[in-house]
């Protein structure tokens, strides 16, 4: 059907040009425009320069997490600390002290370990609320 440039239709018609996207919240473009299939499942970004697409994990996959990734520290990431000791004293047999090479009364120290060397995971919701859109390019 031609619409007249002066017509009312044909002004609503030329609002947008053609290769015009924009964003439609229903799942099939409208008539005279075609949807772009280019990105799925992505957020969107708002940017002042130039346009761009980046990231490596797919909207669906991050806001579903309810937890973080495991992690097991390493000994560098561990914060310097201390441990409880215990300290005993052996008057009764002298078999222990004298196989140390320590006089009898002597002070016995020990200090146990920490950790265990297993991942642990931090809880995260990041189920957040969204609304599903799709580009549309004007024919």
């Amino acid at each position: 059907m031609f619409l007249s440039p002066g017509s009312r239709a044909g002004r609503r018609a030329a609002a947008f040009p053609a290769g015009t996207r924009m964003l439609f919240q229903q799942s099939s473009a409208p008539p005279g425009w075609r949807k772009d299939t280019t990105h799925n499942d992505k957020a969107l970004r708002i940017v002042s320069g130039s346009v761009g697409a980046g990231g490596s994990v797919a909207f669906s996959t991050v806001f579903s997490r309810t937890a973080t990734d495991a992690h097991t520290l390493t000994t560098a990431e561990i914060p310097a600390h201390s441990h409880a000791i215990s300290v005993g004293f052996s008057t009764t047999s002298n078999n222990f002290v004298t196989g140390l090479g320590l006089a009898a009364d002597s002070t016995r120290v020990t200090a146990t370990d920490g950790g265990g060397g297993g991942a642990h995971t931090h809880g995260i919701d990041l189920r957040v609320l969204f609304v599903d859109v799709i580009i549309a390019e004007k024919e």
